[in-house]
């Protein structure tokens, strides 16, 4: 069985892994149909996504993850700039085969869901009760409740220029059939220490 270490490595691998798939639009658009199906329902993702899910089980959480993947909408190449500033928590180059994924040293430093969700709200004060009640409602859910959940809300987020942790959210739903309150836990907790209380509602 892989080490906490091994599979963080691993969920950066597969994160830079799907980026890689998604730049042609044809898999792009395979990945992005499974988004909240049950893996039974998703057999055009096997022929991408079976290979790299080998060995850490949660199958659904990875096909889940890699849909999610798939709505984000790459800068075409040509547009590209160099950033100013290095990535705080870069992954594997796709292009690179000598690119070794993130150490997962300082992982707990990187956003969960709940930051996200809060880093929204910050920035956009007048939806701040909206994504409250978003942390907190699928904080109540099952697995099968969740997981249709999350595309809307992914896409929500991309729409206001924020990028979800996948690598960080895929570890999360592999806990989530095992402890889904501890990962709830973590996404309020870390919801409710970012926004200023003058934009919740309590």
């Amino acid at each position: 069985m892989p080490s906490r270490d091994e599979r963080r490595c691993h969920y950066d691998a597969f994160v830079a892994h799907v980026r890689g798939l998604c730049r042609t639009p044809r898999i792009r658009s395979r990945l992005e149909d499974g988004r909240g199906q049950p893996v039974t329902e998703c057999p055009r993702m096997d022929a991408y996504l079976v290979k790299p899910c080998q060995g850490f089980g949660a199958r659904r959480a990875h096909y889940t993850v890699a849909s999610l993947i798939a709505l984000e909408r790459p800068v075409p190449d040509w547009t590209r700039t160099a950033p100013a500033t290095p990535p705080a928590h870069p992954g594997p180059d796709p292009d690179d085969p000598e690119s070794e994924p993130a150490p997962p040293d300082g992982w707990a430093r990187r956003p969960n869901l709940g930051r996200t969700l809060a880093d929204a709200a910050r920035a956009h004060p007048h939806t701040a009760a909206g994504w409250q009640r978003e942390v907190e409602v699928m904080g109540v859910l099952s697995t099968d409740l969740l997981y249709p959940r999350l595309p809307h809300t992914v896409r929500r987020l991309l729409h206001l220029g924020l990028a979800c942790d996948f690598a960080v959210l895929l570890e999360d739903l592999a806990q989530w059939d095992f402890d889904p309150l501890e990962v709830a836990g973590r996404w309020r907790h870390a919801f409710f220490l970012t926004v200023p209380d003058t934009l919740l509602e309590l």
